[in-house]
């Protein structure tokens, strides 16, 4: 009788490509382990809510795709399998992207808890046309002060007869929001929590300096509004195919894919003038997000032998390559991210160099819940810039306010 596996995963690439790339690979993996395996592809906006009840469900899946910063908050549930006998084979986890592995891990402990698949790495994208036509050289873009003066030159700029705005970011309400406020958070030297994690930091001083600067990219009409009530994905498609902004940071959804000629989503005028720069250095230096998803084994599996030779395929350099051109999605491995840029496109070199400054959330358990209470504070904060009620004293109280709220779950 042949064993069957149950996988779940949420929507990836355009036009159901997620469902197709994996049913893809596991034909690829049938052909040396006879193994039946279901796929179910759940929404992303009911994906949590299943997940966090598996210990209730009977007939879970063997296999999960969980975002990396979920990763804490399942272990420390019960709801992940300990896969740390599996790192023997993996180089002790040498071979990932160091901040994606630094999510893999049981909170305050080296077991291992989930495998590396995709990245989702930050880097700041440009029009170099609409630069040169605005006279702001590239170099501005190295720190924050000169950032702003780019965006100061920018400000209002008409390019073939439309109005190009500065810097296209969301405002809304998604777990994307603090993925894209923490870069400035640590630029200026802060934190989202103490170094004995027993506090919250995203209210000390150092952090308050990286948020004022970056609300005030939007306080001062660098990003829209109009931007702020868009959604991430509406963004990367207002940057790289309706040429809206100048600049960009659309995460995972704009790397590298729309920079390929031989993309579908490819849009020529627009694209061949897209470069991915790092982020300007702060204060403190130079960080960017890095998150990404891990795939599990969920605890109740009774076939975590065989769902655990399904993951080692899928993170393996073969698939993880072939991934890259199917989902538009970045690999964990290290191997398989430089071979994505052997050409060292000049256009990529800033995406291909970002891993390196690459930094990921604290790995504590609470740390879902701590993501949801800032995604609701953030999008707040940007709900008062779009109506023009903004004043950095409420910025502080609301931070204050949600501080107080995570103290009270880090204390639990």
């Amino acid at each position: 009788m042949t064993t069957s596996l149950k996988m779940w995963m949420w929507p990836a690439g355009r036009g159901g490509r997620g469902k197709q790339f994996i049913e893809r690979e596991i034909r690829e993996f049938q052909k040396s382990y006879p193994l039946k395996v279901e796929v179910e592809i759940i929404p992303w906006q009911e994906y949590w809510d299943r997940i966090k009840d598996l210990t209730k469900e009977e007939n879970g899946p063997d296999i999960l795709q969980i975002g990396s910063t979920w990763n804490a908050t399942l272990a420390s549930a019960g709801v992940i399998y300990d896969l740390t006998n599996t790192v023997i084979d993996l180089m002790g986890g040498q071979i990932f992207i160091p901040a994606a592995w630094g999510s893999c891990h049981f909170p305050g402990s080296a077991r291992v808890s989930s495998l590396p698949w995709f990245v989702d790495i930050r880097a700041i994208y440009y029009r170099r046309d609409v630069f040169s036509h605005a006279g702001v050289p590239v170099h501005e873009l190295e720190t924050w002060k000169s950032f702003e003066s780019a965006c100061v030159k920018l400000k209002d700029t008409e390019f073939k007869g439309k109005k190009i705005e500065v810097l296209g970011v969301s405002g809304q309400k998604e777990t994307l929001l603090v993925h894209n406020v923490a870069p400035w958070i640590w630029g200026a030297g802060g934190d989202f929590l103490t170094t004995d994690e027993k506090q919250a930091a995203f209210n000390s001083e150092a952090s308050l300096r990286g948020i004022e600067y970056y609300i005030g990219l939007a306080s001062k009409g660098y990003i829209p509004s109009s931007a702020l009530a868009r959604g991430t994905e509406e963004i990367a498609k207002g940057f790289f195919m309706d040429g809206d902004y100048a600049m960009s940071i659309p995460g995972i959804l704009g790397a590298p894919s729309p920079l390929d000629p031989n993309n579908p989503d490819y849009v020529p005028e627009v694209g061949e003038n897209c470069v991915a720069s790092l982020f300007p250095a702060g204060p403190a230096g130079r960080f960017v997000f890095c998150g990404g998803s891990n795939l599990a084994v969920n605890n109740a599996s009774k076939k975590a032998p065989e769902a655990i030779e399904l993951i080692k395929f899928l993170i393996s350099y073969e698939s993880q390559t072939r991934c890259v051109k199917a989902l538009n999605m970045l690999p964990s491995l290290m191997e398989a991210f430089d071979a994505v840029f052997l050409a060292d496109e000049p256009r990529q070199r800033g995406l291909k160099n970002s891993w390196r400054f690459g930094r990921a959330f604290p790995n504590v358990a609470a740390w879902g819940e701590i993501e949801r209470l800032l995604m609701e504070c953030f999008g707040k904060i940007f709900a008062r810039v779009q109506k023009g009620n903004y004043s950095f004293s409420l910025v502080k109280a609301d931070l204050d306010l949600t501080a107080e709220e995570v103290n009270t779950l880090l204390a639990k």
